[in-house]
């Protein structure tokens, strides 16, 4: 049984990492906020560019568009893997890393090469041994669309120049700060996907009566937002996986705190006991004493 000495280091000690998971709930809310914010406005834009796409059909001939041919035969496959950078946050990275193995597994006999964003992702992959084409720097908060342009242009430059046959993404959606669900999404070929809502299709849509005029041509406005489109998808992806992130951090960051204060309540009351437990046995100790010298 430890002593009344090894209980107090233990709850000293706990209580010190209960201030540390409890600081680190409080950093990953304040995040966690701005970082929902960011994603679930950039949802509005990106519904709005999938009615100029709808908008377009039959005012474009989609098969004269790179971006929207889909290959015979697929060979050759780039999987993008958004993960954090830091652990601390659950099952969060292992779930992604999870679906895109599993994705991996059901296109046997394809080349396959990764693209990661996120340090977890990135030694995910150098741990199994898979092609690492390119990885990317992961900020805690995008601060803009730009952020995500590199990724989109190397993709789109290597679908176009026939390296890879199709380009998908694996991400984080976010639903609720309680709430998150892998997602794998065909970034490229866009086909017909481009128009069906892909990604959020619980949305609701309030655009559908829009009815836009496209000048010079809608042929040339197509050519000229379809890598939008790409671009939009992987910033959006960047934002839902971003605010899932830290939405999952908080919450295993509390649970921490709260296992942290369950410890504490637990061994406080193995402390008291043991303690009542001394203080028992030397006043049942004085007790005989007198009683001898009364003897």
């Amino acid at each position: 049984m430890p002593s009344t000495k090894d209980l107090r280091r233990r709850i000293k000690s706990v209580r010190s990492t209960r201030q540390i998971t409890k600081a680190m709930e409080l950093v990953a809310a304040a995040k966690m906020r701005k970082t929902q914010i960011q994603a679930l406005a950039t949802r509005t834009y990106t519904r709005l560019v999938r009615e100029m796409i709808k908008s377009l059909r039959g005012k474009a001939d989609f098969r004269l568009h790179r971006l929207l041919k889909s290959p015979g035969e697929v060979r050759s496959i780039a999987v993008i893997l958004l993960t954090s950078n830091r652990g601390l946050i659950g099952g969060f990275n292992n779930n992604l890393v999870s679906t895109a193995l599993n994705y991996v597994k059901s296109e046997q006999g394809k080349s396959i090469e990764f693209i990661t964003i996120g340090k977890k992702g990135t030694n995910a992959v150098h741990k199994r041994g898979f092609t690492l084409a390119a990885e990317f720097e992961k900020r805690d908060a995008a601060s803009g669309a730009s952020d995500i342009l590199p990724l989109a242009r190397l993709v789109t430059d290597d679908f176009v120049g026939g390296r890879y046959d199709r380009v998908v993404l694996v991400y984080m959606e976010f639903l609720s700060t309680l709430r998150q669900e892998t997602r794998v999404l065909e970034l490229l070929p866009l086909s017909e996907k481009v128009e069906q809502g892909a990604m959020w299709e619980d949305e609701p849509q309030q655009l559908e009566t829009t009815d836009f005029l496209f000048e010079p041509s809608a042929d040339l406005v197509l050519e000229k937002l379809l890598p939008r489109v790409v671009e939009i998808n992987l910033y959006q992806a960047l934002l839902e996986t971003n605010a899932s992130e830290h939405s999952a951090r908080m919450v295993a960051m509390k649970n921490a705190s709260d296992a942290a204060s369950d410890l504490i309540r637990d061994l406080t009351l193995d402390y008291n006991q043991i303690r009542q437990a001394g203080i028992t046995k030397e006043i049942s100790e004085i007790v005989a004493g007198q009683l001898a010298l009364k003897d």
